[in-house]
């Protein structure tokens, strides 16, 4: 008897080890992994993934870049931001991976910030040391595997930062000046997207081996600023600004689709025209997209592949969240990070839903 008693006791101590790891033997739906970011945390901006780490940017309630990693072999979270502080970060807004390092940008009190972090050794390297051309801020960046594209604000909105030489970084040359929204690579070009100032209309650029094309003309008409985008293998997703009512605050918000073999841009008309979509709110793989924002004063949250609906993944968001900040996907699993209703920010994965 004390035999079956001492089984069914480990029997339960290995089951409620299974939970508590976000993985339940025999079901593909994982429980999602849930961290509670530093309460100093405001939001988080943007993911990458990369030396099974995913490290978090994004900004701290005293008004300076917050930088976190969560280590995804042993599942912790480290906050690197007082390492950072140095470095004057006051947003962090785009985070991407490259040649085992990550590199950050965003902006500081003196104009735009970029840096890069071993993973290895959690040090951070400045590379701001250069001729930003006036840039007030990077916005965005992404990387073809070989070199890194810059966008944002400045005399240019695009550069191309070399990391084989630690401080080289040239201009992109474009028809004219605009400032950069998103710069996403999807294997073989460059998305760029944005806003004209002078117009008040959206951009739309595709850069192929350091060419760019103007796809501005291919737009809807009365496109405004072009905002968050992703790719999910095939079709870029991509969220802008309608300026044709002043219904909503001043004009309304809607979704595009653009097929880049053809040069197509169409509008999708299965979102609501008043969602809220961060920067990095759009992220897409294997025929997916993941959308995360806030509609209605609500968490926004779903998977999309282009056709039908979006189907709804609040349910796996945890309880009394108040906004989504950021989203990511490697191909399988979804990272999501945002706000609970108290401000205090959290960062979840949610295993093999996409």
């Amino acid at each position: 008897m004390k035999k079956i008693k001492i089984f069914l006791f480990t029997l339960t101590i290995t089951a409620v080890a299974f939970v508590l790891s976000g993985c339940i033997p025999g079901t593909s739906n994982s429980v999602p992994v849930v961290i509670n970011l530093p309460s100093n945390w405001s939001y988080v901006t943007s993911m990458a993934i990369g030396n099974n780490i995913v490290l978090l940017g994004g900004v701290l309630n005293n008004a300076s870049g917050a930088v976190g990693e969560y280590n995804l072999t042993n599942g912790i979270f480290s906050d690197l931001s007082n390492q950072m502080q140095p470095f004057h970060f006051q947003h962090v807004n785009s985070i991407t991976f490259l040649n085992n390092k990550f590199y950050i940008a965003g902006d500081s009190s003196n104009g735009a910030d970029f840096a890069s972090l071993d993973p290895l050794t959690n040090i951070f390297t400045p590379l701001n040391y250069f001729n930003t051309g006036n840039f007030s801020t990077f916005k965005s960046i992404s990387t073809d595997g070989t070199s890194i594209l810059i966008g944002g604000i400045g005399n240019s909105p695009l550069l191309i930062y070399n990391p084989s030489n630690l401080y080289t970084f040239t201009p992109l040359n474009v028809s004219y000046n605009f400032e950069v929204n998103n710069v996403l690579w999807d294997g073989n070009e460059y998305l760029i997207d944005g806003l004209n100032q002078a117009y008040n209309t959206g951009v739309l650029y595709l850069d192929r081996s350091n060419t760019s094309i103007d796809i501005s003309p291919y737009l809807p008409l009365y496109t405004g600023a072009l905002g968050a985008a992703g790719y999910n293998g095939q079709q870029f997703l991509i969220w802008s600004k309608n300026n044709s009512t002043s219904t909503w605050p001043n004009g309304y918000y809607q979704m595009l689709s653009f097929n880049p073999s053809i040069n197509n841009v169409s509008p999708i008309t299965a979102f609501a025209t008043n969602l809220s979509i961060p920067s990095n709110g759009i992220a897409g793989s294997n025929g997916w997209f993941v959308i995360g924002g806030t509609l209605l004063s609500q968490p926004y949250f779903v998977k999309y592949n282009l056709t039908g609906n979006p189907i709804d993944l609040s349910s796996y968001l945890p309880n009394n969240v108040s906004s989504i900040s950021s989203v990511f996907t490697d191909g399988s699993n979804i990272y999501v990070a945002g706000n609970y209703a108290n401000s205090t920010a959290f960062f979840e994965i949610v295993k093999g839903q996409l």
